[in-house]
């Protein structure tokens, strides 16, 4: 679908992956590629950020598991 629709393809195997520099998400037919990215990197903050989410990894797993989390989102990815 994407090469019928002629939408730009990554050019490295990096590209592919959504945690890369380099990242080249596919548009859809209503927003862009850096859209997409910008739409996904937000909706996962903002989910693993929620005080339902931290209480219930804490309750399941334990406190280490929300500090890790909280860690991990302590991170941005790099953006090219």
């Amino acid at each position: 679908q994407a090469v019928k629709a002629k939408w730009p393809l990554p050019e490295t195997w990096s590209g592919y992956s959504q945690h890369s520099k380099d990242t080249t998400p596919l548009p859809t037919r209503h927003i862009s590629g850096k859209e997409v990215l910008e739409f996904r990197d937000r909706a996962f903050k903002a989910y693993y950020e929620r005080p339902e989410y931290l209480e219930m990894l804490k309750a399941k797993f334990g406190e280490k598991a929300v500090e890790d989390i909280q860690t991990m989102l302590g991170y941005e990815i790099e953006r090219a």
